[in-house]
């Protein structure tokens, strides 16, 4: 099995594994690669080039100190507005769905082991965090009932954060980082910034790196012949790169033509018989704050935290030998009650929003998916021995 390369300083060294490689490599591929499933980081990246685009044309119109009539005056003065801002709004969708797929893939295949694929990894895990930071913040600039109301559960997350108990004055630092002095135009005015050049840039700077070290590395699992015939990067792959992006976002233009975005009322209005609940990808979060003993000031924070610790921690912690998911049952195992639990809690905070639960109902939840989860692994692992040995 590869091994982990640890040595930064060889990160720049010339990859003379291929002809023509250069520093920052653009690898030539097998034939066999053109496979939708190794593209997706590709998908990815034409993700991140059009939220750039179309959130600085979105940004041209958009008022901090106005946000929701600005947002409406987009979708009824501005050429193509709705298009433009709902297209936004869907590819955002797509993006959490695909960082969502492509690092469930790389986690039951293992591609997180070997020479720099462990960093890789890492900053994949940073990329999570940071579109799903992006995207929430992004929500909170509608000026929504539901928007303020997230704006008001990031100031309580890092209220009630370890740096919120062990430094009040850092805690109270990023909060008014977040909000600023608390009015309208200041604080929409913070979270325009944090969203459009902070979160963002930091986005296209950490997928850069990500890239280049993918390109270093190369493909987890695929296994070359001898003299197997390369297809060379430009102009086959950059072809092929251009013509599956373009297809990307035409399906989502087509989308959000079909169906355009439903701007909720502005925060104040009054909305009898209805009670607001955030956006699919914000739930399983907003769910946990209402379970007993797990919610907010208890364990909506830790649980979260512990998730991405384990994440970034996993290449080391990792210590099976095999490459298949059920030479590594632990790991698939956990990887079956993410994939189970996550949409299990979104949906229960859909169909019981704002009602907390007892604590014996959640434990009841959290063991159940926990058992589903490494008892079926675990069957088929003896399953499988059994069918080698007989």
């Amino acid at each position: 099995m590869e091994k982990n390369e640890y040595d930064i300083t060889k990160l720049m060294e010339e990859d003379t594994e291929y002809p023509g490689s250069y520093k920052i490599v653009l690898r030539p591929i097998s034939r066999k690669e053109f496979r939708l499933d190794y593209w997706t980081g590709s998908f990815l990246m034409a993700a991140v080039a059009y939220l750039a685009v179309s959130g600085m044309l979105l940004f041209y119109y958009y008022q901090s100190g106005h946000p929701y009539s600005s947002t409406l005056a987009i979708t009824t003065t501005v050429p193509f507005g709705y298009a433009l801002l709902t297209s936004h709004l869907y590819m955002a969708y797509a993006m959490i769905v695909l960082v969502y797929a492509h690092m469930l893939r790389n986690y039951f295949v293992g591609a997180y082991k070997g020479k720099w694929r462990w960093l890789q990894w890492i900053l994949g895990v940073v990329l999570f965090i940071l579109v799903y930071t992006t995207a929430i913040v992004g929500y909170m600039l509608t000026y929504t009932y539901i928007s303020v109301a997230a704006t008001h559960v990031g100031e309580l997350l890092i209220e009630r954060s370890i740096i919120g108990r062990l430094l009040p004055g850092l805690s109270n630092w990023l909060i008014s980082i977040l909000v600023g002095n608390g009015t309208t135009a200041q604080t929409f005015s913070h979270i325009l910034g944090l969203h459009v050049m902070i979160l963002s840039t930091l986005i296209i700077i950490v997928a850069f790196v990500h890239f280049f070290l993918f390109e270093k590395s190369g493909p987890y699992g695929v296994k070359y012949e001898k003299n197997e015939r390369m297809v060379p990067w430009f102009p086959v792959n950059l072809l092929y790169t251009v013509f599956l992006s373009l297809m990307f976002i035409g399906i989502i233009l087509v989308f959000s033509a079909v169906f355009p975005q439903v701007i909720p009322d502005a925060y104040g209005l009054p909305a009898y018989g209805t009670l607001p609940f955030p956006d699919w990808y914000i739930l399983p979060v907003y769910k946990l704050m209402d379970t007993a003993g797990y919610g907010l000031t208890t364990g909506g924070v830790p649980l979260v935290l512990a998730f991405f610790v384990f994440l970034l921690i996993l290449p080391f912690i990792d210590r099976y030998k095999g490459t298949h998911p059920l030479d590594r049952p632990a790991i698939t195992a956990f990887g079956v009650f993410i994939i189970v639990g996550i949409p299990t809690i979104a949906l229960w905070g859909a169909s019981q929003p704002g009602l907390s639960q007892t604590r014996l109902l959640t434990m009841f939840m959290w063991w159940g998916i926990t058992f589903v989860s490494f008892a079926t692994v675990y069957a088929m692992r003896f399953a499988r021995k059994d069918g080698e040995e007989s």
